[in-house]
């Protein structure tokens, strides 16, 4: 099984995937963290969980930026 590089359209695939995904996740991570919240006055592990992910995925947005535009 020989790998090769990914066309244009597959690219955009899994970048939409992708997209989706994290807005999924993100929104159910939101939902879980505010339903929590305003019922047990604790929003557990999924607001740590929602903001080192926002983190991971806007940090590493800006690194590819300024390593496509060096």
């Amino acid at each position: 099984m020989k790998l090769r590089k990914a066309d244009e359209m597959e690219k955009y695939q899994s970048d939409q995937s992708a997209k989706f995904g994290f807005v999924f996740y993100t929104v159910a991570l939101l939902s879980w963290s505010l339903y929590d919240f305003f019922t047990e006055d604790d929003s557990g592990w999924q607001m740590p969980i929602l903001l080192i992910g926002c983190a991971v995925y806007f940090w590493t947005r800006v690194v590819y930026y300024r390593k496509m535009n060096k």
